[in-house]
């Protein structure tokens, strides 16, 4: 999925409900406390029982009641943001400041339109995490006030965030609180967990998913619903590190989680609670992602005077990379001249077993190999498929750019980039009968880079 930052105003939620009430509801917290500054007077963050490892991300789970006063609520939000998580999932407070609750480093999504999709807030750190896609999920819908209660409790929904580290990998998070068990409404917990599930599997393609929430439920009642989170590898972090612990004045209940979905990539380091002054403690959870990420470069060089393997060492690390693109992928390269035998019959396979291959070359007339590749991927009947001339403007933008002579990016099944090639030299014979350097890498950035510019190219 690519990258796109969100407008602030959209991550912030708009002008909906949250915007209209603020005036009366929240005036005072505006005014009490700056912007960014944490409220003086505010409760030092708990520490652990022991010095925990430091993990790769850090989330907290923070369900601050709705009726403390606006002091204590901004000592519990400051309590929450000295832990410096990446991630914090907020419930009950829909009519609380988003200035308040993600201050200066901070930024926040939740849906205003209304108060109930406004209590589940997703709050991220801006300078690890960028959002990349957000949204609100209904949980559960059940209308009318129960008796002796002024709202409906029974009307649920989770906001979510997708978001991409500065390393590349991507990350969904989702705020939940489920309605309680109430006399006069019925039990909306496993239909809400039915629908929570089928969210995070939505999700658990572009990556972990990592889900905050007050359930309502004890961790060792008869009704936590084991059975539904379990076939969706939704584990709390209470499962992996086999542990569990009062969260709140729930008369020792454990009602508040943080789940992890994808825990192939992401290993559960710690958890522990953190007193508020509200009536549920924050959960805190650190992960760390299970392996490294792949060394990002690679330098090949051949050598035309050594043995085959040294003559050929550039052109088999260009065609291995092509071969390892499976159908649906696709390899992009621009440069200003292909005329390599070898490299052609591997790009009409590729083409040849449903991999999208688009080749731009840089003003030079098509010689006769170039014009036979061209009717060959024409051939594949794909439409992404093409070889194209690349003229007057696309070649002046190519050129402004100073790459390498030639690039070549290929993806992976979904079409998403992750590495990049640059050759010193057109992918012709030169390539063997000349030393030649070829630079890979899967950094993100660099990848990044390379495909904005082979799709300005393509535009013009």
């Amino acid at each position: 999925m690519p990258a796109r930052a969100l407008p602030r105003s959209a991550r912030r939620g708009g002008t909906g409900w949250v915007g209209r009430t603020l005036a009366g509801a929240l005036a005072a917290t505006l005014l009490t406390i700056p912007v960014g500054v944490a409220p003086a007077g505010a409760d030092e963050p708990d520490v652990p029982p022991e010095e925990p490892a430091l993990s790769d991300i850090t989330i907290v789970q923070a369900n601050i009641y709705t009726g403390l006063s606006v002091e204590n609520f901004q000592k519990d939000v400051s309590k929450v943001l000295a832990l410096r998580p990446d991630f914090v999932t907020y419930n009950e407070t829909h009519y609380r400041s988003d200035a308040v609750m993600a201050p200066d480093g901070y930024d926040i999504w939740r849906d205003t339109s209304n108060r109930f999709k406004a209590e589940t807030p997703v709050a991220w750190r801006t300078d690890r995490w960028t959002a990349i896609d957000r949204g609100v999920h209904r949980i559960s819908n059940w209308r009318g006030k129960p008796p002796g209660r002024q709202v409906e409790l029974g009307r649920r929904f989770v906001n979510w965030v997708t978001l991409q580290g500065v390393d590349g990998r991507v990350v969904s998070v989702v705020s939940a609180h489920v309605a309680p068990l109430v006399n006069g409404m019925p039990d909306l917990l496993r239909r809400s967990i039915k629908s929570l599930v089928a969210l995070t599997d939505t999700h658990s393609a572009a990556g972990p998913v990592l889900v905050g929430g007050d359930l309502n439920v004890h961790y060792t009642s008869g009704r936590y619903p084991r059975d539904l989170l379990e076939p969706h590898g939704l584990t709390p972090t209470f499962d992996t590190l086999g542990s569990y612990f009062p969260t709140g004045d729930h008369h020792g209940s454990t009602i508040d989680y943080v789940y992890h979905q994808g825990s192939g990539e992401l290993l559960v380091d710690r958890h522990y609670p953190v007193e508020l002054k509200s009536d549920h403690d924050a959960v805190v959870a650190g992960l760390s992602w299970a392996d490294d990420l792949e060394s990002e470069s690679t330098l090949v060089r051949s050598n035309p005077d050594g043995d085959t393997a040294e003559r050929l060492s550039v052109l088999r690390a260009i065609k291995r990379g092509i071969k390892r693109v499976e159908p649906g992928g696709a390899v992009r390269v621009v440069t200003t001249k292909l005329d390599l035998f070898a490299l052609r019959s591997t790009l009409r396979k590729a083409a040849e077993r449903g991999v999208a291959v688009r080749i731009s070359l840089v003003r030079k007339p098509l010689t006769d190999v170039e014009r036979k590749l061209r009717k060959q991927l024409k051939a594949s009947g794909q439409d992404a498929t093409w070889l194209r001339r690349c003229r007057k403007v696309c070649a002046q933008e190519w050129e402004a750019a100073q790459p390498s002579k030639s690039l070549m990016l290929t993806s992976d099944a979904t079409g998403t980039w992750t590495t990049r090639y640059d050759v010193e030299r057109w992918l012709t014979s030169s390539v063997i009968e000349r030393a030649t350097q070829l630079s890979m890498t899967s950094g993100v950035a660099e990848v990044r880079e390379a495909g904005a510019l082979a799709r300005r190219v393509a535009d013009l």
